[in-house]
């Protein structure tokens, strides 16, 4: 776990910035003993808000619904390679039935 001073060094961020979307819940770093502690996903949903803001021009009003879509996104991203595991899992018949009705469906 990283604290803030180690992540505004590596994301480049300055530390008014990192507690201002702390405050507005856009980074979510755990609370402990009176200190934000940072994971490695933290760090880098950081860099993608410097990224997204620098880079791309997001300003503070559209960014919620930004992150909220991309967090959308990611775990859809992450249930659809859930169900693939799954199907891979199948005996071979049924796998073959899954895949028939996806790809048949998706000619539709």
């Amino acid at each position: 776990m990283l604290d803030i001073d180690d992540v505004v060094r590596l994301a480049g961020v300055r530390r008014t910035e990192l507690v201002t979307w702390i405050e507005e819940r856009w980074v979510l770093p755990v609370e402990e003993g009176g200190r934000w502690l940072f994971a490695e996903v933290d760090v880098a949903r950081v860099r993608l808000i410097v990224e997204l803001n620098r880079d791309l021009d997001i300003g503070p009003d559209a960014m919620p619904v930004v992150l909220a879509l991309l967090d959308r996104a990611n775990a859809l991203h992450r249930s659809l390679r859930a169900i693939c595991e799954a199907v891979a899992e199948l005996p071979d018949d049924q796998r073959n039935a899954v895949l028939t009705r996806l790809l048949g469906e998706e000619s539709d």
